[in-house]
């Protein structure tokens, strides 16, 4: 345990680019949340989160969690704050400010994002000994124990579209990455849908993922392309059962319209399209007959992971 004190108000600001999921497979039996976490793949977006946290130390710790100038409960935050609180032996009254282009809730990373800004951010307002790698590995326990994620942690850590080839945290787990021509739009639709708590706790579910999961991230670990990161992401969405009817008639549409390098986002009722500029209008149009335009992103891959700025 290291004791660090702060005699003035200290700040600390990061970026974590949002995150989406196309495979996965389930890892959380270990003892160690260090360990726990998913294989499979999926991509880092421009679209993300710049996160603020301003530390004072305190005889009574308090964190009060805003998130685009709203107030919330902010579990994940707040789980992130209390562990590296306990490792540095001091209690800290946190405000910690996200500032996101990521709707909560739809498989966009936000939670992963939260978690690891906040860790990059507080490691930043502290002056800590530690490298962002261990402080990555604070947000990717909060993350696990909350039930709320276990591969975005250490992919939104890495950035570019990548396989998650072993599960745990970052410096635990490894990543390897997918090339892909840049720049590369992505446009994604969404809306709350599936909860990422109770997909992992049902018994049929986890099993329906891990026995698709097991197959296909396999095969894409042994044939790391684009072109095999679509395919897989398809099968996996029809195997698991998880594709909602929204987004099957989604897919079918953009297909019809020769906008095939598309899938489901794991977990949410929603999807992500991969296109050039000329046909990012279409894409835009074909979902907005599904999800309002709120509900729509377009963005870019990111190539580089979450870092302080």
């Amino acid at each position: 345990m290291t004791s660090t004190l702060i005699e003035a108000t200290r700040t600390g600001r990061s970026f974590v680019p949002g995150h989406i999921t196309g495979l996965f497979r389930i890892y959380d039996l270990d003892d160690d949340p260090l360990r726990r976490g998913s294989i499979g793949a999926g991509f880092s977006i421009g679209s993300g989160t710049i996160t603020r946290v301003t530390l004072e130390a305190v005889d009574s710790p308090e964190v009060i969690v805003r998130y685009n100038g709203v107030q919330i409960e902010g579990q994940v935050t707040r789980a992130v704050i209390e562990l590296m609180s306990q490792e540095y032996g001091q209690s800290y009254k946190a405000t910690v400010q996200h500032d996101s282009e990521l709707p909560i809730g739809v498989g966009f990373g936000a939670s992963g994002a939260g978690a690891l800004g906040t860790a990059l951010a507080m490691n930043q307002a502290l002056d800590s000994h530690f490298d962002h790698i261990r402080a990555a590995q604070f947000a990717h326990v909060a993350e696990v124990k909350n039930r709320t994620g276990l591969g975005d942690v250490i992919a939104q850590f890495s950035g570019g579209i990548e396989i998650r080839v072993s599960p745990g945290a970052p410096g635990i787990g490894e990543t390897r990455n997918i090339p892909f021509s840049e720049p590369l739009n992505v446009t994604l639709a969404g809306s709350p849908g599936l909860e990422t708590s109770e997909v992992l706790s049902d018994p049929v579910s986890r099993e329906r993922i891990n026995r698709a999961g097991d197959m296909i991230a396999k095969r894409l670990i042994e044939e790391p392309t684009f072109e095999r990161f679509i395919e897989c992401s398809r099968e996996f969405s029809a195997l698991t059962g998880l594709m909602t009817v929204r987004v099957k008639k989604a897919l079918q549409d953009l297909e019809d319209n020769h906008l095939a390098d598309s899938s489901m986002v794991m977990l949410g009722d929603s999807i992500f399209c991969f296109c050039d500029d000329d046909h990012t209008d279409m894409a835009t149009r074909i979902l907005n007959k599904y999800w309002s335009k709120h509900e729509i992103l377009v963005t870019t891959i990111e190539s580089t992971g979450g870092r302080v700025i």
